[in-house]
């Protein structure tokens, strides 16, 4: 299994970090830009997903997956901060707008009518909130070490098992 995972580890490494050598040493302009393309809108995005859910679903119980654990928190957060400020800044947009003063480049409902008028700003809000209180926060069993994780597992299990 250990083989599986570190063949699947040198294949994203090949994958991530070779195609932009590649494309460095390809000499075709059209070629480049497709696969500049493919790079950055598909292999990017789906990188930073399979961190994300390695994130959520890492038991920490090794020294490396503590450490992934650790510094990916720090981009997390730093994520879940800047959706949580743009939603802020938007629904903050929209309330000047409404009730202060009118702007130029507001072109929005003279009245707030729900929180359709706020746009994506809710769901931004929302979602920097929990990606920040996810960083910040693990839950206990992710961060204990593997001689306790033992010992925690079997008294959950008999605190179940009593109710």
């Amino acid at each position: 299994m250990k083989s599986r995972a570190s063949l699947r580890i040198s294949a994203y490494l090949l994958i991530y970090l070779g195609v932009p050598a590649f494309l460095v040493w390809l000499n075709h302009e059209t070629i480049s830009a497709v696969l500049a393309i493919v790079y950055i809108l598909l292999l990017l995005p789906f990188g930073i997903l399979r961190l994300v859910d390695f994130y959520r679903t890492n038991d920490g119980t090794t020294v490396l997956s503590r450490l992934f654990n650790l510094l990916f928190r720090v981009p997390l957060a730093l994520f879940g901060l800047v959706c949580f400020v743009a939603g802020a800044a938007i629904i903050g947009w929209v309330l000047y707008n409404v009730f202060i003063e009118r702007q130029k480049g507001y072109s929005g409902p003279g009245f707030v009518i729900g929180s359709a008028s706020f746009g994506v700003g809710v769901p931004l809000v929302f979602y920097g909130w929990i990606t920040l209180r996810s960083a910040v926060r693990r839950k206990a069993e992710a961060e204990l070490i593997p001689e306790n994780q033992e010992r925690v597992e079997s008294e959950q299990g008999a605190e179940d098992d009593a109710t």
